[in-house]
């Protein structure tokens, strides 16, 4: 099977990138028997390519180095040798264990893709200069500047107490987000805070209130975060903003909460310039970041790559290729076509608080309906940062394993 797979990279331009090839590189070679194939625009790279196969592709002057990224990688098929079935791995999806290669058998149709971590609306700002996201940061930043004059200090600096912190909340994040199905902790824990003479709520095996002090403690006794609800009440007298004790988060004088930054303007905006109606906003896009090609996906490269080129020239657009594979799944009709499984693509968002690692169980997020143990790990934000319980375990993978020979 390895003879007919191959994997290619796309890396040019600045340093991190190219060091962030070299790391995922040395994964994937360790986990899998395909070739790989790195494709790059040398005459953008300060760092010399630490690989044997790598194809130098001269791109257009004009583009800056994320434009030629972009070129690049939806031009592939005019670049690599189609006789190969190939996945298509971002700089920063990373080969965490045996079995890898089994994602060659994935495809279906001309091509497949995984999914991305949100919905169409929600990564709808990204895609195009609406204005939208810019509302809603200055929100934020304004929420957020009330919070340091009125809260505490919340941070500590201590990295065991900052992944607990991050594990608490994406456990209220869990619980408040579906308040339907977690009614009775819901009610127990509001019943215990305002109600029952018992100083302590616990909350889990791991976490609980500490009424009297007002804080939540870990199993150690820790201080892991603070009852803010009397500074949150400081923060509602002194502006416009409500916070929802059902849902926990906080909301705008209209009643949206403050970090919805949804919108439909990616879906008119695809409908006015290619003429492709996407009738659902809630349809969980694609990730550009893994894809299975070959000979037959030819036409839809082609559709991609000359979209992605149009809208560079469109300042109604923003820089990104995920907006056209929208457009390009919904032209094609592929929109309902099933996707690469999660474990090929698990994305680890940084600031998803629902994030979780256990050593058992392994990886879990929102979009997971149980733990997992995936082939391939995305790393979203604080790629390489010590200290992160997700990073932290995929160091672990490799940590006593020799380097593989590279075949010449």
């Amino acid at each position: 099977m390895g003879f007919k797979n191959r994997y290619v990279f796309v890396a040019c331009g600045d340093d991190v990138h190219i060091e962030t090839l070299h790391f995922s590189l040395r994964y994937l070679k360790h986990f899998s028997r395909c070739d790989i194939v790195v494709v790059t625009d040398r005459l953008r790279n300060n760092l010399e390519i630490e690989h044997s196969n790598v194809i130098d592709i001269e791109t257009p002057a004009h583009l800056n180095n994320h434009e030629a990224s972009i070129y690049l990688k939806t031009s592939l098929h005019k670049i690599v040798d189609l006789d190969y079935n190939y996945c298509y791995l971002d700089t920063d999806v990373i080969a965490i264990r045996e079995g890898v290669d089994k994602i060659f058998s994935q495809q279906i149709g001309c091509i497949s893709f995984a999914s991305d971590h949100c919905n169409l609306q929600k990564f709808s700002p990204y895609a195009v200069n609406c204005g939208c996201l810019d509302k809603a940061l200055e929100k934020q930043r304004q929420l957020e500047d009330l919070q340091e004059k009125h809260m505490p200090n919340l941070d500590s600096e201590r990295p065991d107490i900052k992944e607990k912190t991050r594990e608490l909340k994406g456990l209220f994040k869990s619980v408040y987000g579906h308040p339907f199905s977690n009614f009775p902790l819901i009610a127990k824990s509001l019943f215990v805070k305002y109600i029952s003479p018992s100083r302590y709520f616990q909350f889990t095996e791991k976490f609980r209130y500490d009424k009297q002090e007002k804080v939540w403690l870990d199993d150690q006794d820790n201080i892991i975060l603070y009852d803010t609800s009397k500074y949150f009440k400081q923060i509602e007298e002194n502006s416009e903003f409500k916070f929802s004790k059902v849902t926990r988060q906080w909301m705008d004088e209209s009643g949206k909460s403050v970090y919805n930054t949804e919108c439909d303007h990616l879906k008119e905006a695809i409908k006015s310039k290619f003429e492709v109606d996407i009738s659902n906003g809630k349809w969980r896009h694609w990730s550009g970041g893994v894809f299975v090609f070959n000979k037959s996906s030819e036409d839809f490269l082609n559709a991609w790559h000359d979209s992605s080129m149009a809208i560079m020239k469109d300042r109604a657009w923003k820089t990104r290729d995920q907006g056209t594979l929208a457009l390009c799944a919904w032209k094609f009709n592929l929109q309902n076509q099933k996707r690469l499984d999660q474990e090929f693509n698990f994305i680890a968002d940084y600031y998803d608080y629902s994030l979780k690692f256990d050593t058992k169980e392994g990886y879990s997020n929102q979009n997971t309906k149980a733990p997992t143990r995936p082939y391939f790990i995305h790393v979203y934000h604080e790629f390489g940062s010590k200290g992160w319980s997700i990073w932290d375990s995929i160091l672990d993978v490799l940590s006593e394993k020799p380097d593989p020979v590279e075949s010449v």
